[in-house]
């Protein structure tokens, strides 16, 4: 099984960190896992972005690069299997925007499995929360663009 949450809510268990920064401005001294970490460069462009364009447009955006650029060529089996009973970390609520959850969601469509958003408290207790569904319907649209459009490049090849 594996689990996400964010720093402040997770403070038991078999923890690994997926943000960029490695969890260093809230002083996590865990394992890390970079292949997850957003790419600077479209983070910066989402950043930039916040309050100048529509939010639901910049973080379509996030989500369709978050794809492209990281999970698009990786192997979800393999990540269960590097992740597994592990809990990714990263900084958000778990009802705001995160890449946690777009991980959780593309494994979840992948792999046909659960990754639940979860807070542990000190005696390894977990409670099980919501993410925001919208991310996994835009990925999920995001996904079959993609394949759909590596159909068409292969059929002209």
């Amino acid at each position: 099984m594996l689990y996400t949450s964010n720093y402040k809510k997770c403070l038991n268990g078999n923890k690994i960190s997926i943000s960029g920064d490695r969890g260093k401005s809230v002083d996590y001294q865990g394992e890390c896992f970079s292949a997850l970490a957003p790419k600077l460069s479209f983070w910066k462009i989402w950043h930039e972005n916040i309050g100048k364009i529509p939010e639901e447009e910049n973080n379509c955006y996030y989500i369709k690069k978050y794809y492209e650029l990281i999970l698009r060529d990786l192997d979800p089996n393999e990540i269960l299997n590097l992740l597994n009973n592990k809990i990714l970390l990263c900084y958000e609520d778990n009802m705001e925007f995160c890449h946690r959850h777009i991980v959780a969601y593309w494994l979840e469509l992948e792999l046909g499995i659960s990754v639940p958003e979860v807070e542990v408290d000190e005696y390894g207790n977990i409670t099980i929360f919501d993410r925001p569904i919208w991310i996994k319907e835009i990925l999920k649209k995001v996904i079959e663009e993609t394949k759909k459009n590596q159909i068409k490049i292969f059929m002209k090849s």
